[in-house]
């Protein structure tokens, strides 16, 4: 296909698997990921030191980049104050339980809850990032503050890294981390995506449509959970689930983990690293399990995770074919698709499909996405003929 624009795009991951990309007319050509650069594993950046990333003074020549983008997970939050009588009265405490699990917790319901209860709910902005990327942009670039732009489109920058990289035309892009955007900020702003399923083609133009969503803020009410004594982890969570579609596409609000989530989390109880980042471990741990009754040890835990995350990701798959029953190409991709022994059994499982996974699914691939999706964005700002109109870059923190 013929590059309509020449430029050199430097996408930059600022999340966790801190990575940075170069798309060179609309080609993505290197990824480079920090950790590597620094020789220390799980490395991210801090808004609270100066942060200039090593992979840019090793590997690039910052004169020959025309655009900079950034990408990270969301850290926007709610940040929460629960009364210390409400905490310490066993049976308020009791009624605070019983209204809280009951429904998922939309905006509207986290502000009666507040009333109700004498909760504080505040929204916590997300200065981290911004911190951050002012810090690369005007010591390593030299250009002011502001002047780059900023997507936290996760799952989607996930989906557009897969598909750059797929052997495909179109296909089916299905989605799983530990959590990424809180793309329904204004009506849930506590749920982060955990799964996604997209349809993208790339004949004419690369186009990425979303089809379906689950989010989760399990994150959340585990925190919430902590503050009451004895640490009475997830009995905040409810089981219902709020189902909504917004602009043709299917969303799903719920209170469990995602399964890189119970990777993560199980990672964390088996001591493989404190802050449960290690669930590529566990993974490989349960290559080295069975399943054996009054057997347990960390290998058999893990096996059963295995086997459990099996199923659950298989009933996915079958839920993306539903929405595109003509398409026969799957790209995997997010941390969880690092899955080897799962990904085999899921080509056993679908014979007549083609299933690609991610190279770079884990998030140092948002990178390369960001940069690419910007690249589209640039050129479909063109118009319909060269030279129509000029791309107007968006502003940092609005659509504008």
């Amino acid at each position: 296909m013929d590059r309509p624009l020449k430029n050199t795009i430097l996408g930059i991951n600022i999340s966790h698997d801190t990575s940075i990309a170069i798309v060179k007319d609309g080609v993505l050509v290197d990824v480079f990921e920090e950790e590597r650069c620094r020789r220390k594993k799980y490395w991210a950046p801090k808004s609270d030191e100066k942060t200039l990333l090593q992979s840019i003074e090793q590997k690039i020549d910052t004169d020959s980049i025309d655009e900079v983008v950034f990408t990270s997970f969301d850290r926007r939050d709610y940040s929460y104050t629960v009364p210390k009588e409400l905490r310490e009265d066993r049976l308020a405490t009791r009624e605070f339980v019983k209204e809280f699990t009951q429904r998922q917790h939309s905006r509207e319901r986290i502000e009666e809850l507040a009333e109700q209860f004498e909760l504080e709910f505040t929204h916590a902005p997300n200065q981290c990032d911004s911190i951050i990327m002012d810090d690369i942009i005007t010591e390593q670039f030299g250009k002011p503050r502001g002047e780059f732009l900023y997507n936290i489109k996760h799952h989607l920058h996930h989906a557009w890294c897969g598909l750059s990289l797929a052997p495909m035309d179109n296909a089916l892009i299905i989605v799983m981390d530990g959590g990424g955007c809180r793309s329904q900020w204004d009506m849930y702003p506590t749920h982060q995506e955990i799964e996604s399923i997209y349809y993208g083609t790339k004949t004419n133009r690369t186009d990425i449509q979303p089809l379906y969503q689950k989010l989760s803020n399990q994150r959340f009410v585990h925190d919430i959970s902590d503050v009451f004594p004895n640490e009475l982890h997830g009995f905040l969570h409810t089981e219902s689930v709020d189902h909504v579609n917004l602009e043709d596409v299917d969303y799903e609000f719920v209170s469990y983990p995602s399964m890189g989530m119970n990777f993560s989390n199980v990672s964390q109880a088996l001591g493989t690293d404190e802050e449960g980042r290690a669930a590529g471990k566990v993974m490989g741990m349960a290559s080295y399990g069975k399943k054996e009754h009054n057997h347990y040890n960390k290998f058999n835990y893990a096996h059963q995770l295995e086997l459990d995350s099996y199923v659950y990701t298989k009933r996915l798959i079958e839920k993306a074919i539903e929405y595109k029953p003509d398409c026969k190409n799957i790209i995997l991709s997010g941390g969880f698709s690092l899955n080897c022994t799962n990904n085999y059994k899921y080509l056993q499982a679908f014979p007549d499909y083609q299933i690609f996974v991610d190279p770079i699914p884990h998030d140092g691939g948002t990178a390369a996405g960001a940069a690419l999706e910007m690249y589209q964005e640039m050129v479909d700002g063109m118009g319909e003929t060269t030279g129509d109109r000029e791309y107007c870059k968006p502003s940092v923190w609005s659509e504008s």
